[in-house]
């Protein structure tokens, strides 16, 4: 396997990453390495200053032929698939063991990338590594094999097999964190897979798939196992599109969800979309007006709001409402906002002045219909910075839509009906969060409230338990996610054995 572009070692608390040392945007192809030239008609940025970092670029048409290619020979050859559960597992922890040596530079790259903080792009570091070694244990757990015995005695082999090659697409706001989890669950079911980074921040995306693909090879792993491809809308359509691929793993907005299932639909390929959510965060009457404040902050700013399980509408009994908005804007004005990478920044900007100009746009087709926004925290005057919002006069109607950044609709209520048709009404069911008093109370409510997940008491960014499936109901997805969830999405079952004879 030909080497990636690499960049130099970063220092272990870098004020910035100048250009110089992110990896310049290349592909990878049936084990070599390209420099891609095809132009997006758009920079990338620093987010922290609105600077342009370098031109946008994507796959050509024939690299991205030949990743296809490429995938359909070695499904085809067995030369992956038909390898024991053992063996793929040991070339898994061999790629955990390249991708935890390269993390620092990963999440440093990340951080300037997204205006995550270093802080929580290291913290959700451990997705990186972790996604390959969880991976290689579900299959030594026997996930993909079971036998029964049959009414003559015989064995029955219940035997989950890859469906072919897969593609990942995963979007700017983690990347390579979901870039991990996605091909690290397709590799273990034996899938080629092909990984599309997001055209926005492709750095860490392309140094994790260079990580990765290192520990592969190093076990022996065929080259085509692990592609990585440039591109945007235009490129995953296709590759969506496209007969050899056999089955799809997709996270980013509702529509293009939309998009991809009608095309898997009419394709008959199974199709993973984890998508938007306007996630409710209900406050009980009897809660702490402190405790519901933190919640909706941590909510509020957690990757600078860019996260699809974030706060959307937060709904508060009438009586406790300026209580609880009081106490969140003391939780954001004590926010310190500025660069991603500087020391002690706990909130950093939008990842790319496209989207900060369409969430500006968004706040003022809201506040010029009357509502009001609130903001406490303050942020730098430069590039793609944006204060966090809470919002308040708006109808309800006006805010069942995502809007993905910092900004939330506050709603109050006078009844818990009315709280529940609050937290019900977006028509997403991604994540729910109850602030409660009383634990077993706010779990009788959270029981109520249409969503994959509901928290009672917690706003951290990870799920409940490592072994629960992440699932996402109505507009906000389908299909499970989960450590065992996302593998077996990859896969369909072959029974066979021998037939009971008389």
């Amino acid at each position: 396997m030909t080497p990636p572009p690499e960049a130099p070692a970063l220092s272990p608390h870098p004020p910035a990453a100048p250009p110089d040392q992110l990896p310049g945007t290349a592909d990878l192809v049936d084990g070599g390495w390209q420099p891609c030239t095809v132009p997006l008609g758009f920079d990338l940025e620093d987010p922290d200053t609105g600077e342009p970092v370098r031109p946008a670029l994507a796959s050509s048409p024939e690299r991205v032929d030949g990743a296809l290619a490429a995938a359909a020979a070695l499904h085809a050859s067995g030369a992956w698939c038909g390898l024991q559960d053992e063996d793929r597992a040991r070339a898994l922890e061999s790629a955990a063991g390249a991708v935890e040596a390269a993390a620092r530079h990963i999440v440093t790259a990340e951080a300037f990338a997204t205006g995550v903080p270093l802080g929580q792009t290291t913290g959700l570091g451990v997705i990186l590594s972790g996604a390959f070694h969880i991976a290689a244990a579900q299959l030594r757990s026997g996930l993909l094999r079971r036998t029964v015995t049959g009414p003559g005695g015989h064995p029955v082999l219940v035997r989950r097999a890859a469906l072919g090659p897969a593609l990942c697409v995963v979007p700017y706001n983690a990347p390579a964190p979901m870039a991990a989890h996605k091909a690290a669950s397709a590799l273990a079911a034996g899938c080629p897979v092909i990984v599309k980074a997001p055209e926005l921040v492709p750095y860490g995306t392309q140094l994790l798939v260079a990580a990765a693909a290192r520990g592969l090879a190093a076990a022996g792993a065929p080259a085509a196992s692990l592609q990585l491809v440039h591109g945007d809308a235009a490129t995953g359509a296709r590759l969506v599109a496209d007969e050899r691929i056999r089955v799809v793993s997709f996270t980013g907005g509702t529509e293009a969800g939309r998009r991809i299932g009608a095309v898997c639909g009419s394709a008959l390929k199974p199709v993973q979309l984890e998508l938007g959510g306007n996630n409710p965060l209900l406050v009980l009457p009897g809660a702490d007006p402190e405790a519901a404040g933190r919640m909706a902050a941590e909510l509020l700013t957690t990757l600078n709001g860019q996260w699809c399980r974030a706060l959307g509408r937060l709904i508060l009994p009438a009586r406790l409402a300026q209580e609880v908005l009081d106490a969140t804007g003391r939780e954001l004005a004590a926010l310190r906002a500025g660069a991603p990478l500087a020391a002690g920044t706990g909130f950093g900007p939008l990842a790319h002045s496209r989207h900060h100009a369409a969430l500006t746009a968004a706040v003022r087709e809201l506040t010029s219909a009357g509502a009001k926004a609130h903001a406490w925290t303050a942020v730098p005057a430069r590039g793609n910075h944006f204060a966090p919002r809470l919002i308040t006069g708006a109808p309800e109607a006006a805010t069942r839509r995502e809007l993905f950044g910092p900004v939330a609709a506050v709603h109050t209520y006078a009844s818990e009906e009315e709280a529940l048709y609050l937290a019900n009404s977006t028509g997403h069911g991604l994540e729910g969060y109850v602030c409660a008093a009383d634990p077993d109370d706010g779990l009788r409510v959270a029981a109520r409230v249409v969503a994959g997940e509901v928290k009672v008491n917690g706003s951290s960014v990870m799920s409940l338990h490592l072994d629960t499936p992440r699932p996402a109901w109505g507009a906000s997805g389908l299909v499970d996610e989960g450590s065992a969830e996302t593998l077996l999405h990859f896969t369909g079952a072959r029974v066979t054995g021998v037939e009971a004879t008389r």
